[in-house]
């Protein structure tokens, strides 16, 4: 086996058994009357954790994929993933009048 041959099959064999790069994480805070930060990009397949700070806050899907709906509370964390390319619009309902939204880009 000629050496080029050899290292080209090692860096192949490298190359195949190497993991996928976990998918990560982003935060989120609801605080008073907003989400922070109010547009976040991510990639597909990441997540994002929503962290209350202070107020009572839900959150749902205005437009975009699918989204699993976060019933009302007041504390506490929520972890979401977002599978699928695109752009979520999200809102706190109980303060849609005072514009609590957020963007989620969803890239590949």
């Amino acid at each position: 086996m000629h050496v080029r041959t050899a290292l080209a099959l090692v860096a192949l064999t490298a190359a195949v058994a190497a993991p996928a790069a976990p998918a990560s994480t982003r935060t989120v805070r609801l605080a008073s009357k907003s989400f922070a930060p109010g547009t976040i990009t991510i990639r597909a397949g990441d997540g994002i954790r929503f962290q209350w700070i202070s107020g009572f806050h839900d959150i749902r899907r205005v437009s975009g994929p699918s989204f699993t709906k976060v019933a009302s509370r007041d504390h506490g964390t929520v972890r979401r993933t977002f599978p699928k390319v695109g752009r979520y619009r999200l809102v706190c309902t109980i303060h849609r009048d005072l514009g609590m939204y957020l963007t989620v880009r969803v890239k590949p």
